[in-house]
């Protein structure tokens, strides 16, 4: 009889969270809920070319999920005390969901990889090379997240992540089509600075230093490949201004344990000594945005780095040279009269603000966005090199398609 008393109680109890759990949603958060089941361009960009009526039905459904996850009640803090739990216990790894997220050797954040085959995507990236790009010299970057260093895997960990393994096959697939390819592993790590001030602790992007670097090497490359002079110079920190914002962003990873077990990633801002004037034209979402003046002024987001209302960080400071607009085109009239296509995902974005300082015309496009075809580009800016900069998590993305 007590037990029955115990389990009515108990059940009344989790009813009534559920139900109160459901009215904080539906009062705080109903109209993004709503908004999530509408067919907006980022939804009809996860479409095939000539959607069904189940495919728009799958992508609402889909939506309606994603509205939901988002705006469960106390969703942060609930996830704030099954990370404190599982760290209570000793663990390293803790399961965050969807991910089992590791606590490196330097304490940087890491999800674990396990195996997918990346052989299919990289072929895909093959022959859109053979297929809409001709003579135009091409390059593949590929971007590894954040393990560089054997040493920063713990001890009885690296059998669970197969991040490198799918990195190498895909690498290999590419260099068997004919593919030029540029590996962050090969550069990053040998490039002088320390490991600490080129990855982030809280989220799986690298740091702007990070993409300063890659472009250099980018431009070593273009200039092999072409003949162009582009100068990577132009990016030494020596000829750079830095302001450093400290402790401002907080990153994919550490958004799932809070400040009590994660230091917020610092932020740096670089822009030329001398004066260069970029002219810099972007779709965002909607919104184009025709912007000429100073580097700093013309590509900075100032706005990003800003903390957020009653906080010392923010979620956002990591956009501040760009992340998910649709294209940007940036034109620099003192630089070589070079141009470069740069085919860009989350990672690449800054890469592709600073290479504006080596280039006079840097247009950088993102293929999964609602935007014209490769050929558009192709036709219209006729590059002089195509860079296809790709990181493992697009690679592994299975419902990503080649436009």
């Amino acid at each position: 009889m007590i037990h029955r008393a115990t389990a009515a109680i108990l059940t009344i109890v989790f009813l009534g969270f559920v139900f109160a759990a459901f009215g904080a949603m539906v009062i705080g958060s109903g109209r993004d809920i709503l908004k999530s089941v509408q067919m907006t361009e980022d939804m009809k960009a996860t479409l095939p070319a000539h959607p069904s009526r189940l495919d728009r039905l799958s992508a609402r459904i889909n939506g309606f999920t994603a509205g939901i996850a988002d705006a469960m009640w106390l969703k942060t803090e609930m996830g704030y005390v099954n990370s404190a739990f599982q760290y209570a216990l000793g663990k390293r790894m803790i399961n965050t969901g969807s991910q089992n997220m590791l606590t490196l050797t330097t304490g940087h954040l890491y999800d674990v990889s396990p195996y997918v085959s990346l052989k299919k995507g990289a072929e895909d990236i093959v022959a859109l090379r053979d297929e809409k790009m001709g003579d135009t010299p091409f390059l593949f970057v590929y971007e590894h997240p954040t393990l560089y260093d054997p040493a920063m895997m713990p001890e009885g960990y690296g059998a669970l992540d197969h991040a490198g393994e799918m990195a190498d096959e895909a690498i290999a697939a590419l260099k068997a089509g004919g593919v030029e390819v540029l590996d962050s592993r090969d550069v990053l790590p040998n490039c002088g600075y320390e490991l600490n001030d080129l990855l982030m602790v809280t989220d799986q992007h690298w740091s702007t230093l990070a993409a300063i670097v890659m472009g250099q090497a980018i431009a070593g490359k273009v200039n092999e490949m072409t003949g162009a002079e582009l100068d990577p110079t132009r990016l030494d920190l020596e000829n750079l201004n830095t302001l450093r914002h400290e402790k401002l962003f907080m990153g994919k990873y550490g958004q799932r344990v809070g400040t009590d077990f994660v230091t917020p990633d610092d932020i740096v801002e670089y822009w030329p000594k001398d004066d260069v004037t970029i002219h810099r034209h972007t779709l965002r979402v909607t919104t184009e945005e025709d912007v000429t003046g100073p580097f700093r002024e013309a590509v900075t987001r100032a706005d990003r780095l800003e903390p957020d209302p009653g906080k010392t960080w923010n979620t956002l400071a990591y956009t501040y040279y760009g992340q998910v607009e649709a294209y940007s085109v940036f034109e620099n009239a003192a630089a070589p009269d070079v141009t470069i296509l740069l085919l860009k995902d989350s990672y690449s974005a800054p890469i592709g603000t600073f290479m504006s300082l080596m280039a006079r015309n840097v247009v950088c496009v993102d293929l999964r966005r609602d935007v014209e075809p490769l050929e558009y580009w192709l036709e219209k800016y006729r590059p002089d090199a195509v860079v296809m900069a790709y990181s493992l998590q697009m690679l592994r993305d299975d419902n990503y398609e080649f436009n």
